[in-house]
C-alpha cells in the first residue's frame, strides 16, 4: 500500500531518449499518477511525476499559489526532460490536462494523453466558485473517498476556493486555445466521473485543432482514472498511444 508521505514525493527516473511528464490533478499529488509512472519506467522511459507548486501542503499554502505557479512546476519538470530526451510527451490528470494542452500550445511536445480533463465541471457550484471564495476562502465539507482510490492519494480533505478561482481561468484560457493545439492526442474519460462531467471528453476532441487523435471511455472508472479499476486499459491505451508517436517521429 503506497504511503501517504511517499504518494506526496515527485517521481523522477531516468531511461530511454522519450520522456514522459505526468501531471497530477487539482489537490491531487505525484501518488495518483505513481503507479502508472512506475509502468512506464519499467518500459523504458525517462520519467518524470512532479509536484505542482502549493500542492502536498496545507490549503492555506495551496490558496496562496494560482495557475502560473501550477504551470511553472510542470514547466520546470519539462526542462529537466528536454536535457536528456529528444522528444516529450505529456499525460495530464484532470487540471494536469489542461497543463498539458498550455503547455504543448508554447513548447515542443511531441504529443498529449488528456485524462479526464475539466472543461465541464460535475459541481453546479463551480461556476459561482470566484464569488463564493471571496467570502469562503476554504470549503471544509466532507469529502466522500473511495479507501481503494485514498491509498494513492496525498492531497486535502478540504478544498481551497481561491485556488479553485484560479482553475476555473486556467479552464477558461485553455478552452479559448483548443484549436490551435496540434499535436497528436489520446483523450481519456471515465463514463462514471463524479468531479468532471464526461462531456468534457467530447468537447476537447471536437475542438482540438489536431488532425492525430483518438477518444477512449472506460466504463467502470471515476475521475481518478490513472489508479481506478479501468487502470490496466489505461495503461495500455497510454503505451500504445506513446509507441506510435516514436514510431511516426
Amino acid at each position: 500500500m503506497q504511503t501517504r508521505e511517499r504518494n506526496r514525493e515527485a517521481y523522477v527516473h531516468k531511461g530511454s531518449r522519450t520522456g514522459l511528464l505526468l501531471i497530477h490533478g487539482f489537490t491531487g499529488s505525484p501518488g495518483e499518477m505513481r503507479p502508472l509512472a512506475e509502468h512506464f519506467a519499467q518500459e523504458g522511459y525517462s520519467v518524470t511525476a512532479p509536484v505542482l507548486a502549493g500542492h502536498c501542503s496545507t490549503v492555506e499554502e495551496m490558496n496562496g499559489t494560482s495557475h502560473s505557479d501550477w504551470i511553472q512546476s510542470a514547466y520546470n519538470a519539462y526542462m529537466d526532460l528536454v536535457c536528456d530526451t529528444d522528444r516529450i510527451i505529456v499525460i495530464g490528470h484532470s487540471m494536469g490536462g489542461l497543463i498539458a494542452f498550455y503547455l504543448a500550445n508554447r513548447y515542443k511536445v511531441a504529443g498529449v494523453v488528456s485524462m479526464c480533463t475539466p472543461i465541464y465541471f460535475a459541481d453546479w457550484r463551480a461556476p459561482f466558485t470566484p464569488v463564493i471564495s471571496l467570502f469562503k476562502p476554504v470549503h471544509r465539507g466532507r469529502i466522500t473517498r473511495n479507501e481503494e482510490i485514498a491509498q494513492y492519494q496525498g492531497g486535502y480533505d478540504e478544498t481551497p476556493l481561491r485556488a479553485m478561482r484560479s482553475l476555473i481561468r486556467l479552464r477558461n484560457v485553455v478552452k479559448d486555445e483548443l484549436g490551435a493545439f496540434m499535436a497528436p492526442l489520446l483523450v481519456q474519460q471515465a463514463r462514471r466521473d463524479m468531479t468532471v462531467r464526461p462531456a468534457s471528453a467530447r468537447y476537447i476532441y471536437d475542438h482540438v485543432g489536431s488532425d492525430s487523435k483518438d477518444i477512449k471511455w472506460y466504463e467502470r472508472s471515476g475521475h481518478i482514472l490513472p489508479v481506478d479499476v479501468d487502470r490496466k486499459e489505461v495503461w495500455a491505451d497510454a503505451l500504445a498511444f506513446i509507441r506510435r508517436i516514436e514510431r511516426e517521429s
